[in-house]
């Protein structure tokens, strides 16, 4: 309990630090992530592996973020960014709103693919003097411009990247929720951008020096901020490949007389813009390792759990009306103090992982523009000639507006939004039911047909003899042989009612025939060995004790072999499908029948 305490107090006290700008998050990141480790009793090697593993950690994404800060520079260097500023500003033409916001779109545009504070510096350096020199305000010009850079960023690869290695789960899951934040923000970039015209009407701006830039990179040039993602999206390159590729073509379209020079320059200036980033997600890879610690997990595990929400109000108002919590490098910030809370609520599955992801995202959308802490936040203010407050008092309505909506979207609509349910929130009402009655089991046609796969390497013969005596001995079965088998889906779309798991482990002298049988979704029904030495022999003998259960249990096996529902009416009470079960770590966890009406009403296997 003291120890819990202690690392509660270290939380604290480094956080206020940072908000009091005392202590950098450069340094205070790591320093928690000791610190933590050392209050739970790691020790001298405890604490050295937190730090060593913990630098690499991160390595893929910001390895990840060093290439995107490479083409980030090239882009920048040869004008392409200058290019389709200067664009923007002659579509604008002399009318400020209409012209700021094509430089907004061009700006979005821009950081879809580049990152770092040398992005921002260059690019705001072309793009806010033209927004001055219209008419534009300095506040509103400000804070246009970062609303256009956290808008670009939702579709960056790198952050993708960041959120599918730090929470182990694949961005394909994403694809329409990160598009229905793309639209909130844009929709709500446009408003703020409204409300500031009419607000600013009657206020002078004077511009800065400078003038609209001109140049004369060519038309193809103007492809390579969007080719990495057309790249990682449409023909799913690797983000680095992506990154390196996009960069080479950007000055062979530009500068190819200077490819060399070009190339060069910009892994060197890219990888200065983004050092600080680097040296943060190290310290945040620490914080990572010493967070999924068991010690940790188990002194702040409860703390945690008890003020995460568990309902959908509390989610809505934790991770959308409180998401300024994210400001300071506070406690809802994944680049903070708040990357500890997060990798907490993962390990405890306190929230299904699905749903985790989708707040982050939406709490990045206030920090990403409103914190004051942020490198680009200050360069934007001093540059404007603006307080750095002044911008998150005028961008923080507006983009808590966003993180709120977003997350009562997925409440609301999660079912449409992701391909499964993000949460086991609602109650398995009789149209749920009804649903489940209908979807539980197998189709029609798959009735009488057994999916067979190997669980191992050694299992391969064993499996195939299996399939070769059903098809051979079993009148009226089929067999399909299978690559693998995933128990997280339900039985839609399957063509076979059961499934057959073949293992073969080597014990000793002898081998370990195993024989597992499961319905469509991956329910447990029984299973079988045979020992021995002769791994075909021993595949029949296991068969052979399942045709056994088939003749004493005949209720059952029709249930499994026609309706691909593994249910025993005689031994077995009307159920859900679920169960409950407590792990190590002290608490109770699901256990779910893909398919049934807990899976259905959003439920799945590990949530707490």
């Amino acid at each position: 309990m003291s120890g819990g305490i202690a690392i509660v107090a270290i939380f604290l006290v480094l956080a206020g630090l940072m908000v009091a700008r005392t202590l950098p998050a450069l340094l205070a990141v790591p320093l928690m992530a000791v610190a933590m480790a050392a209050c739970a009793g790691a020790g001298i090697d405890g604490v050295a592996d937190v730090v060593t593993r913990g630098a690499v950690a991160l390595a893929p994404v910001y390895a990840t973020v060093i290439f995107g800060a490479f083409l980030g520079r090239v882009v920048l260097s040869t004008g392409i960014a200058e290019t389709i500023v200067a664009y923007a500003a002659e579509f604008g033409g002399d009318r400020p709103i209409v012209l700021a916001l094509v430089l907004c779109a061009a700006v979005a545009l821009l950081f879809t693919s580049v990152t770092g504070l040398g992005a921002i510096v260059m690019i705001g350096s072309i793009v806010l003097p033209v927004m001055l020199t219209v008419g534009v305000s300095r506040a509103t010009a400000a804070t246009l411009f970062l609303m256009a850079f956290g808008l670009g960023s939702i579709l960056n690869i790198a952050q993708w990247k960041f959120y599918r290695d730090v929470f182990g789960i694949d961005q394909s899951v994403f694809g329409a929720y990160i598009w229905l934040l793309f639209a909130l923000d844009a929709v709500v970039l446009l408003l703020y951008a409204l409300v500031r015209a009419r607000a600013t009407r009657h206020e002078a701006a004077f511009a800065l020096a400078g003038e609209v830039p001109r140049t004369s990179v060519g038309p193809l040039a103007i492809l390579a901020p969007i080719l990495p993602l057309v790249l990682y999206v449409g023909w799913h390159v690797d983000a680095l490949l992506a990154f390196g590729l996009s960069a080479v073509y950007a000055a062979l379209v530009t500068r190819p007389q200077k490819l060399i020079e070009t190339l060069t320059a910009a892994w060197i200036r890219g990888l200065e813009d983004v050092a600080p980033a680097v040296i943060l997600m190290m310290g945040i890879g620490m914080l990572l390792v010493a967070a999924k610690t068991p010690a940790v997990a188990l002194a702040l595990g409860p703390t945690i759990a008890a003020v995460a929400p568990h309902d959908p109000l509390g989610y809505v108002i934790v991770f959308g009306l409180l998401s300024p919590l994210a400001l300071y490098r506070g406690p809802l910030n994944p680049y903070g103090v708040g990357i500890g809370v997060y990798t907490v609520l993962a390990s405890l599955h306190v929230l299904p992982t699905l749903a985790l992801v989708a707040a982050v995202m939406a709490v990045v959308q206030v920090q990403n523009v409103c914190d004051p802490t942020n490198t680009q936040n200050v360069w934007t203010a001093n540059f404007t000639g603006i307080a750095v407050e002044r911008i998150t008092r005028l961008t923080l309505p507006f983009q808590v507006a966003v993180a709120t909506l977003a997350v009562l979207c997925v409440v609301l609509a999660g079912k449409a939004i992701f391909p499964h349910p993000p949460f086991a929130w609602q109650i398995v009402s009789p149209a749920i039911a009804a649903e489940a009655d209908s979807s539980i089991g197998a189709a029609p046609d798959a009735a009488r047909s057994i999916g067979v796969v190997a669980t191992t390497p050694a299992g391969m013969r064993a499996a195939e003899e299996i399939a070769r005596t059903i098809t051979h001995a079993w009148h009226g079965y089929r067999v399909q042989r299978l690559e693998r088998f995933d128990t997280s889906a339900d039985c839609h779309g399957r063509g076979y009612a059961g499934v057959l798991r073949v293992s073969v482990e080597n014990i000793g002298a002898a081998d370990d025939v195993g024989l597992e049988l499961l319905d469509c979704a991956g329910w447990s029904v029984d299973q079988w060995h045979a020992l021995g030495h002769d791994d075909p022999y021993l595949a029949r003998s296991a068969l052979f004790d399942l045709k056994g259960w088939m003749r004493d249990h005949p209720d059952y096996a029709s249930n499994v072999f026609e309706h691909g529902i593994a249910f025993d009416p005689l031994v077995h009470a009307p159920t859900y499908f679920y169960a409950m079960f407590k792990t190590n770590d002290g608490y109770m966890r699901a256990l779910v029948r893909p398919g049934g009406p807990a899976w259905i009403a959003g439920m799945r296997t590990n949530d707490v």
